[in-house]
């Protein structure tokens, strides 16, 4: 679950050079709020580069099988379609996202979900970067309401889990390709 993330990526594939520091969610009739701070060692004008790469969004993440921009509105604004496996425990499901993805500045994207042509009936991702130690500190914050069934007694833990482990597969990524290309 990406928009969810997006977005929203489970072991560092370069190491242990990412760090979750804080991750949150709460779940209230049936609207999951989910919050994570991470450090990535990798610059923020790369990792934005990566999550505004639209068309290969499945090069940084494994649960993400297709990605593709729809419809281009400007330069920072797209509508963008996803599909992802989601595996919770043993219960794997196809998710579609079709969302409209604004990059605000070099360091605040939103998406908002559209909920006739996805697996949501409501959704609104954000990422905001800052600068950190030579890396990047990413805040991610969502609000999800999925239109499939989640295991509703430990679902908010397993929803937790996946997020973040999926945002430092992603981060992993990004971190290999920073060192890849000398980045600081």
């Amino acid at each position: 679950m990406r928009a969810i993330v997006a977005l929203l990526l489970l072991l560092s594939s370069a190491g242990d050079a990412s760090e979750i520091l804080e991750s949150s969610i709460t779940l209230d009739e049936g609207v999951y709020a989910i919050r994570v701070d991470a450090l990535i060692a990798a610059p923020p004008a790369l990792v934005l580069q990566y999550l505004t790469d639209y068309d290969r969004l499945t090069t940084i993440n494994s649960t993400i099988k297709e990605s593709r921009i729809v419809h281009t509105y400007s330069p920072t604004k797209h509508r963008v379609q996803t599909r992802i496996r989601a595996c919770i425990l043993m219960f794997c499901r196809n998710v579609r996202q079709l969302q409209n993805v604004e990059q605000y500045n070099e360091r605040l994207l939103v998406a908002t979900i559209i909920p006739a042509e996805s697996d949501f009936r409501q959704g609104t991702v954000r990422w905001q970067l800052a600068e950190s130690d030579g890396g990047t500190r990413m805040a991610f914050t969502a609000t999800l309401e999925p239109a499939f069934w989640v295991p509703p007694v430990i679902g908010p833990w397993l929803v937790k889990r996946r997020i973040v482990s999926e945002l430092l597969e992603s981060a992993g990524h990004m971190e290999a390709a920073a060192l890849q290309t000398g980045a600081p």
